[in-house]
Order: structure tokens, then sequence, then C-alpha cells
């Protein structure tokens, strides 16, 4: 009677397990997690922009510009806050990424999509790893103006493309199941067509 009763009771247990992921549930949280994303990365945008150009203006402001030695005080001061506030909008950025590949971590693919959802987690793992050397060298600047150049010398450039390749290609497997997202991964809006 006993092993009756346990059968029941696991029976009951796997009619309780949760059903497979539907693709469209998948690619709704799936947006919705990116979309997440993208909005706090718009805030951290306008506010590292709001904030180093405060800074400035109050450097500038604040500078006697009839004293040779005053601008050039100015201008190292400016450099090296453009520098620090450009490191830390890259720090805040990595931490946003974090947040987003933990979420994306979270969702539980439907059975075709498994190995797209793995190839944008690997896509996003890599780019989180590539942020801290890109922060030790936008701290490393010797001038902002290197930004750019400083950057393609770093894993930075190709693990954002690749993530976004990864974005892009979990977008054409909802489209090949008749469903429509748009993603909000980095990189996403800078790869090749």
């Amino acid at each position: 009677m006993r092993i009756a009763g346990a059968l029941v009771v696991v029976g009951l247990l796997g009619s309780c397990s949760d059903p497979e992921p539907t693709p469209a549930a998948y690619f709704e949280a799936l947006e919705s997690e990116t979309r997440t994303y993208a909005e706090a990365v718009d805030e951290l945008e306008n506010t590292y922009g709001d904030e180093l150009s405060d800074e400035l203006s109050t450097l500038f402001d604040g500078t006697d510009f009839s004293d040779t030695s005053a601008v050039d005080g100015y201008f190292d001061q400016a450099k090296e806050v453009a520098i620090v506030k450009t490191a830390d909008h890259f720090s805040s950025m990595a931490a946003e990424l974090r947040v987003l590949i933990d979420s994306l971590g979270g969702l539980d693919p439907p059975e075709g999509l498994v190995a797209a959802h793995a190839d944008a987690l690997a896509g996003g793992e890599e780019l989180a790893t590539a942020m801290p050397l890109t922060i030790e060298a936008v701290r490393n600047l010797e001038s902002i103006e290197d930004l750019d150049e400083t950057l393609e010398g770093t894993p930075y450039p190709v693990a954002v493309q690749r993530f976004g390749i990864a974005c892009l290609n979990l977008e054409s497997a909802a489209r090949d199941q008749g469903i429509t997202v748009e993603l909000a991964c980095p990189g996403a809006d800078d790869t090749p067509d």
C-alpha cells in the first residue's frame, strides 16, 4: 500500500512541474529584460553627460583665463575629470551589463532556442570579461581624445559586436517562429548587415 501511495505522490508532483516554456513567453521576457537594461544605460548616459558638463563648467567658471598657469591648470584638470568620469561611466555600464546577464541566465528558453540563448549568454559573458580591461585602459588614458583609439586596442569592440550578433540571431529565431521582438542588447545596433 505504501508503494501505491508513493507512486500517487510522485505522479502528482510530476503533473505539477512547470510546463515547457513557450517561445512567445520566452521572447516576451527576453525583450523585457533587454529593455530594462537599455533604459538603465540611457539613464547612465544622461547622468554621465550632465555630470561631466557640470564639472567642466564649474572648472571653466573658476579659471582666470588671463593667467596662463591657471589656463594650463584648467586643461590638466579638465582632462583628468573627463578621464575619471568616463572610466566611472564604463564601470557603471559594466554593473548594468552584469544585471542583464544574470537576468538572461534566469530565463528558461524553449527547446529549440537553447543553443541561441546559450550563445547570447556566452557573448554577454565575453563582454563582461572585457569590461575590467576596458575600464583600466580608459583610466590610463593620456587624453580623452585618445578614447576611441584606446578602445580599439582592447577586447571591448569585438565583444560588443559578438554580443550584438548573438542578440540579432535571437531576433531572427523569433521571426522564424512568427514573433516580432526588438532586443536592446549592447552592440545590436552596431553589427554589420
